[in-house]
């Protein structure tokens, strides 16, 4: 009886100590980083023509990849390329003249010194003189804005992304400003949090993260803290987090590092617009890394 009873106290005393090691160690993880919920966010931008006129071709469709500098639409250019060349008319009959103003000018002045003509005369000589150079410089600027105008015919990519949606169709009579195409940017890529209050003071911009999905919780991005909020505000009520609803948190933006010059295309992929997220933000070395970067 004494055995058994030795052995039921052996047995709880086993079962105690690695119930106490198991929750010293799960504490201890706890500690050594934070976990928080949030969605990715990407830039959109609605791209248009500077200039109005008829809509001649467009080159993508939607769901299509595209490169920074490259051309996706064009408007017909028949009247801008008339005007272009009214414009270099224009600049050299201006250009002419102020050649030719200028050398009776030169011719003329000697005899305005000495007043061999009369001062009324010389006073139209510097007039004209002064008048040609300013249409030439007129003329310069039109021609300028013109080949301005005949360049802006053409709709191009200001940065690597995805056509998101093609709005508009070849045919269509456009004032400037309408939107043709809209597009996702590869960059930048950040995933919008939000941090509680008791756990804001141990975060701070620059801390290393981790960001991971779904779909794919083995494969996590390299991220770090971008942004903080100053201002306290309450939950919104598509995220969870840890803490009640109605507690007042901080807004985070956690940047994703890991996109290279190649890799776009497959992070986008893996990342989409709007996605749920889990953002793992190591505490005890992230600290460290963050001081010795503020120093």
């Amino acid at each position: 009886m004494k055995k058994l009873k030795f052995w039921i106290v052996l047995i709880l005393i086993v079962i105690m100590a690695v119930f106490l090691l198991w929750l010293l160690v799960f504490k201890k993880d706890k500690k050594d980083e934070l976990l928080l919920y949030g969605n990715i966010e990407i830039r959109e931008v609605n791209l248009s023509f500077r200039v109005s006129g008829r809509l001649k071709e467009l080159y993508f469709e939607e769901g299509d990849y595209v490169k920074k500098g490259q051309i996706l639409a064009r408007l017909d250019s028949d009247t801008f390329e008339t005007s272009l060349k009214e414009a270099k008319a224009k600049e050299a009959e201006t250009a002419a003249l102020k050649i030719n103003s200028y050398d009776i000018y030169r011719r003329n002045l000697a005899l305005c010194d000495d007043e061999t003509i009369s001062k009324e005369e010389c006073e139209n000589i510097l007039t004209n003189k002064n008048r040609t150079a300013a249409d030439f410089d007129l003329a310069q600027a039109q021609l300028k804005s013109a080949k301005i105008a005949l360049n802006d015919t053409r709709l191009i990519a200001p940065n690597d992304g995805i056509i998101l949606t093609r709005i508009t169709e070849p045919g269509t009579i456009l004032a400037s400003g309408v939107p043709v195409y809209s597009m996702s940017l590869f960059k930048p890529l950040w995933a919008r949090a939000y941090v509680s209050e008791e756990d804001l003071g141990k975060i701070k911009l620059g801390q290393k993260a981790y960001i991971s999905n779904d779909s794919m919780p083995d494969k996590e991005f390299k991220a770090h803290i971008g942004f903080i909020s100053p201002v306290a505000e309450f939950t919104p009520k598509t995220v969870e987090t840890v803490s009640l609803r109605t507690d007042l948190v901080y807004r985070l933006r956690v940047i994703i590092d890991d996109i290279e010059d190649g890799n776009d295309k497959e992070l986008s992929l893996y990342l989409r617009q709007g996605m749920p997220v889990n953002i793992r933000i190591p505490l005890i070395d992230s600290s460290v890394e963050n001081n010795d970067c503020g120093r």
